[in-house]
């Protein structure tokens, strides 16, 4: 997980820059970013690579659990 908390700086200046005027378009980054660590998570424990359905589920749970992890839970862009 550290490797995506590098991401936060970058997602913070994309929100800044983009989010103003075209947050809408910040949303497909978001979703792109939310399949990646689905993959992440599929590929790093094996409870979840058959289902994954448990791995939105985990990731909800981590969003839920840790709401300050990524920047863009903090602010709303929850895809």
């Amino acid at each position: 997980m550290c490797q995506y908390l590098k991401l936060n700086p970058m997602i913070r200046g994309w929100i800044n820059y983009y989010g103003k005027f075209r947050g809408f378009e910040l949303l497909k980054v978001f979703r792109l970013l939310r399949k990646r660590l689905i993959r992440w998570v599929r590929r790093r424990y094996k409870r979840y690579k058959t289902s994954l359905n448990r791995a939105f589920r985990w990731l909800d749970r981590v969003r839920k659990q840790y709401p300050t992890l990524f920047y863009n839970w903090q602010v709303g862009f929850l895809n």
